[in-house]
């Protein structure tokens, strides 16, 4: 079952029960999934208007201009696969849903700050409903594992050589960890 589709079922299920702060999580895990939808898809059209050089006709009351033009887009569009490359994939769901849970972070911090306690509570069970969503979290033992043979693997040497190991082991631990928890790593292995 893809993640999209076990956020659905989950949804139902709160629905049914009556489960308020499970059903406004979900539902907003749900909106920020079609926001990224919405936003993978636009840079698609764009490109797939520019690799099939379609341009809009300078007179937009020139139909026959419009019509082909119009035409010319479905094609490229078309041709492109945009619809479906435009849906996200698992680990981009994963992705969402974490930049969803540092948001649920910043809140608590925010509610704390501000003394409201009702703040950090509610900020606190949305965010270990996203946080069920999410693969079990590398230890910082793990992360200095993986990183070790990134920088093997690579020859890093140096700070200089930092990019060169963050690509690949972000990838190999997407959804796993924090991104600032990886780099602190790379970084106090490399000095």
């Amino acid at each position: 079952m893809s993640l999209k589709d076990q956020l659905t079922a989950d949804l139902k299920d709160a629905m049914k029960s009556g489960d308020d702060t499970r059903k406004s999580t979900i539902r907003g895990v749900r909106a920020a999934i079609n926001e990224s939808e919405q936003r993978k898809r636009e840079d698609l059209v764009k490109k797939a208007l520019s690799k099939h050089n379609v341009e809009r006709p300078q007179k937009i009351s020139d139909e026959a201009a419009m019509a082909a033009y119009n035409k010319a887009v479905e094609a490229a569009v078309e041709a492109e696969k945009v619809e479906g490359n435009s849906l996200l994939d698992d680990s981009e769901i994963l992705g969402v849903i974490q930049k969803l849970v540092k948001m649920q972070q910043e809140s608590i911090a925010d509610a704390e700050r501000a003394g409201r306690d009702d703040l950090k509570q509610e900020a606190g069970e949305q965010m270990e409903i996203l946080q069920g969503y999410l693969p079990k979290q590398a230890t910082r033992e793990e992360i200095e594992a993986a990183a070790r043979k990134v920088i093997e693997e690579t020859g890093a040497e140096s700070m200089r050589d930092m990019g060169k190991i963050m690509g690949p082991l972000m990838a190999e631990l997407q959804g796993k960890t924090d991104g600032k928890l990886v780099s602190e790593v790379v970084r106090s292995l490399l000095s």
